[in-house]
């Protein structure tokens, strides 16, 4: 079997050239599109921790398509060590999300701490494509806390951190904060004012109350139940539920929940929540959230966008029928979701993500036991300018530590 250029560590003379390229480049590395010859070195650039063949990566290249993680409303480049052209990482910049674009950068953690320079430069050379010669608003990119040199190089173009996510990450057996760090355009600051100036709008004290713990079941729990509490119990979602999900996306009171209110077609949501099911293991997990005394399903909780490398996830609830809102049924039912997450599935850590106008649901983050951890700027379009969002997490030894309500049932 003949021995190629890559596993020699030879030059490989397919590779392309960065000779002539006039920007996307560095002190040590550049960024280019992808070529076919790059699918030898496909380990060293894929986002995935899986391996693949080049021969599968390279029919990927033929058809025009950066390996498994290009796609539409996506720039994937190539990051390419000067000096021997050899790739060493790719980043994406992600542009469907106006006004704030987000940008991935990863290197073969073979490299090191040389791969984390490489990324770090990268990002850099891309945030400012973005934001300087692009004219975007806002872009975003989130390094760990213990990549300080690619910290110094953010801070040193005017970037600034805007959340931490304690603990997030698992780094050489410890546990890592989570940054972001924002890279602003300054004509678009001149002319809608810096958004970490404005102030967060609050509602409720802000002080966590007591877990509403599961209950110890005298009886046999509610068919298919996953999670029973003293009024409402967890199940997974079924296909009769899309009634309830039209039904009451149509009769939704409160634009403030996310940017409007979303209509809901029955059929395709439920065409969505059973293509959920079917991934293993899910990356969104999500149940209903039902009443113990008539089984009527009031609304949906879940945990999305799972990394079960690192161990956290994203909360995410939803009361369709306002008329159970305020009433404490949506914190049981969060705590049952917590118990799920932190005691089945063995989170170490939750996040959820809020718009500024949403008070109702930041209050009950806080009362949950959430803590603020910083804001996204710019999010989405509101009012003829930008809002904001409020970011919060939750540890989960933090939620174990918090005082219990027991309820017992009767017998």
């Amino acid at each position: 079997m003949p021995v190629t250029h890559a596993a020699r560590g030879e030059s490989n003379p397919l590779l392309v050239s960065g000779e002539g390229q006039t920007y996307l480049v560095g002190d040590e590395v550049y960024l280019r599109p992808f070529a076919p010859a790059d699918a030898e070195f496909s380990q060293s650039w894929r986002f995935s921790r899986f391996p693949m063949s080049p021969d599968r990566v390279r029919g990927k290249l033929d058809e025009g398509k950066a390996g498994d993680s290009s796609g539409k409303n996506r720039v994937h480049l190539l990051i390419v060590r000067k000096g021997d052209d050899r790739p060493v990482g790719s980043v994406l910049i992600h542009t469907s999300w106006f006004p704030s674009y987000y940008v991935e950068a990863a290197t073969d953690p073979i490299f090191g701490e040389a791969g984390d320079r490489w990324r770090g430069e990268a990002a850099v050379m891309v945030m400012q494509l973005v934001v300087d010669e692009w004219q975007r608003p806002i872009v975003q990119f989130a390094p760990l806390a213990d990549e300080t040199a690619t910290i110094a190089r953010l801070e040193k173009i005017g970037a600034r951190e805007c959340m931490r996510f304690r603990e997030m990450y698992s780094r050489n057996g410890k546990r890592v904060d989570g940054l972001m760090y924002e890279y602003l355009n300054g004509d678009w600051m001149e002319r809608l004012g810096d958004p970490a100036e404005r102030e967060l709008p609050r509602s409720g004290t802000g002080q966590p109350r007591p877990v509403t713990a599961p209950v110890a079941l005298k009886d046999d729990p509610p068919a298919n139940a996953v999670r029973v509490g003293p009024w409402v119990y967890l199940r997974p979602i079924q296909e009769d539920d899309a009634v309830h999900a039209a039904h009451w996306s149509m009769r939704e009171s409160d634009a403030n929940w996310g940017n409007g209110r979303g209509v809901v077609s029955g059929r395709a949501w439920w065409h969505e929540m059973e293509k959920l099911q079917k991934e293993s293991p899910q990356e969104w997990v999500r149940f209903a959230v039902c009443l113990r005394d008539n089984d009527e399903a009031i609304g949906f909780v879940g945990i999305d966008d799972i990394d079960y490398t690192h161990r956290f996830g994203e909360s995410e609830s939803e009361l369709v029928n306002p008329s159970y809102r305020g009433n404490g049924y949506g914190s049981e039912a969060k705590h049952l979701l917590f118990d799920y997450a932190f005691n089945t599935l063995g989170l170490h850590a939750l996040q959820s993500w809020v718009l500024f106008e949403n008070t109702r649901s930041a209050a009950a983050l806080r009362k949950q036991g959430y803590r603020e951890a910083g804001r996204s700027h710019w999010d989405i379009p509101r009012d003829g300018a930008f809002t904001n969002v409020v970011t919060f997490d939750l540890l989960g030894e933090e939620w174990r530590a918090m005082p219990r309500r027991v309820d017992t049932e009767s017998s």
